[in-house]
């Protein structure tokens, strides 16, 4: 009886926490030894296999602990998952942490403490806050028409959510941001 087989050949990244790969590397490991008596174990779980799940658990842990968190929503709106936050570069400046995490620079944080008399943006439109400042701010169009132009022009679609800021538009976000003098403001 002649069978039609086709065998494939792929690559599988070695050492990546896959369990059926680290059990088949261990065992091939343990065939190559010279040894008569042999014991094969085919239930133990590789390090590596183990580690990522413990990884996987913790980050699972920090996303429910992220999303119920009482304080923190200013950051939470522009990094609402945190895995994905963890993967990208953010730059380690004043006027970027102080937007994204809405602590000082703007009048309304300060206001909260009375180091301000008054929350009012100097543009007369609103309280300023971070989503007034990016959003709203007469002061800022000629910056945020520069973010505008740069995001409408990749297909997005303004005004985008805080996440989408940092997720698909960091380098004009970033921009926009060290453009705002917030002693001016």
């Amino acid at each position: 009886m002649q069978q039609n087989w086709t065998t494939y050949f792929g690559w599988v990244k070695a050492h990546a926490g896959i369990e059926g790969n680290e059990i088949a590397h261990t065992l091939a490991k343990e065939a190559a030894l010279d040894e008569k008596d042999r014991t094969y174990v085919y239930d133990r779980i590789p390090i590596s296999t183990t580690a990522s799940r413990v990884k996987e658990e913790g980050l699972k842990n920090w996303q429910a602990q992220w999303e119920n968190a009482v304080n923190g929503a200013n950051c939470g709106s522009f990094f609402p998952n945190v895995d994905q936050r963890l993967k990208l570069r953010i730059p380690i400046a004043p006027e970027f942490t102080a937007i994204i995490s809405g602590h000082g620079k703007t009048k309304a944080y300060l206001n909260r403490f009375k180091l301000t008399d008054n929350p009012m943006c100097p543009c007369n439109e609103g309280e300023q806050s971070v989503e007034h400042l990016i959003y709203v701010c007469s002061v800022l169009e000629p910056n945020r028409s520069d973010m505008i132009k740069h995001i409408t022009t990749r297909g997005g679609i303004w005004p985008p959510k805080n996440n989408e800021l940092v997720n698909k538009y960091l380098n004009i976000f970033k921009k926009f941001v060290k453009s705002t003098d917030f002693t001016k403001l």
